[in-house]
């Protein structure tokens, strides 16, 4: 057994955190019938073999994230359910709930699809032991950067694999909520009121505008009497938004993980990516573009996480 193996003299000197992340790795190497010798080797030695070794011994004490990210990936798992989920309790564990969904949402992509379990894994690029996870129902819901993967090589919605939610197949549309707009008068609309320079460091131009005044106004209708719009700029969201489309923003709606956001942190920068999750005061996000890697802001450096509920045109700008 690894864990005897790895009867480490560090061991009461470590955290909790690291005590986590030593016994899930050593949980994991043995389950994928691995040691820390082949593990390098299957990662392309990214961390190498002997940062493997002091990790597993506890010597290394706090390894950086960027040092474990590729043994997470690897294994399937995300860097915060290594660092502190018990893998081994949850793998004992019944079936949770949902687990039976997602079973059924990859069987279905299986079957329709007319593929495989290793298909399936080398388009979400992870183990093929964690797409036979999702097919025995042993896990609640899928990440979304893995059904992204899945929606780039087989064209299902991947917020309707991750979650269920909106149609299975939508192209351009990342999700279906319901919608019943109401009618509204000629000369009302959604006011425009600034322009993002999409991105990870992108920035949030005039955005302050005094009330009653704003760059023109989008013909869409919105129940949200805060609702507004703005021009984007840059490729962080292609092929979703295009350079010079809007968004329609809706303040008042509720924000739930697998929705579009428009997110402005107090250092200014300025995104509309995907709501992954919050998690121990930091909130996750990612791009549809893969250019661009998934990020974490800590959620009290964000002064605004507002509800996408639309990308037009510019056609439907009007100026005032």
């Amino acid at each position: 057994m690894l864990a005897q193996t790895y009867a480490f003299p560090y061991f009461l000197r470590m955290s909790k955190t690291t005590t986590f992340l030593v016994s899930n790795l050593l949980f994991l190497i043995e389950k994928r019938g691995l040691n820390p010798n082949s593990l390098a080797e299957q990662v392309g030695k990214k961390p190498p073999q002997a940062t493997i070794f002091r990790i597993l011994s506890g010597e290394s004490a706090t390894p950086r994230d960027d040092t474990i990210k590729p043994l997470a990936d690897f294994f399937g798992v995300s860097l915060q359910d290594l660092r502190y989920t018990d893998l081994k309790a949850r793998d004992e564990a019944p079936p949770p709930d949902g687990g039976k969904d997602v079973s059924a949402r990859i069987t279905t992509i299986l079957d329709e699809a007319n593929t495989t379990v290793f298909d399936l894994a080398a388009a979400a690029e992870i183990p093929v032991e964690t797409v036979q996870d999702w097919v025995e129902g042993r896990v609640a819901e899928i990440r979304l950067e893995h059904a992204l993967g899945i929606e780039r090589k087989f064209g299902y919605n991947p917020v309707w694999i991750s979650k269920g939610k909106g149609q299975k197949k939508m192209p351009g549309i990342y999700h279906a909520d319901s919608f019943n707009p109401v009618p509204y008068p000629t000369g009302h609309g959604v006011p425009v009121v600034g322009m993002a320079q999409l991105g990870d460091n992108g920035f949030w131009a005039e955005i302050e505008y005094e009330v009653g005044v704003s760059d023109g106004r989008l013909d869409f209708p919105s129940r949200d009497p805060l609702a507004y719009g703005v021009k984007c700029k840059g490729d962080s969201m292609l092929p979703r938004i295009k350079d010079g489309e809007f968004v329609v923003v809706e303040p008042n709606h509720p924000v739930e993980p697998g929705d579009e956001v428009l997110v402005r942190a107090k250092d200014g920068r300025v995104m509309v990516k995907i709501l992954l999750y919050q998690r121990m005061g930091r909130t996750h996000l990612m791009s549809v573009n893969q250019d661009h890697s998934p990020l974490a802001i800590e959620t009290d450096q964000i002064e605004r996480l507002h509800y996408v509920v639309a990308i037009v045109k510019p056609s439907m700008w009007r100026h005032e």
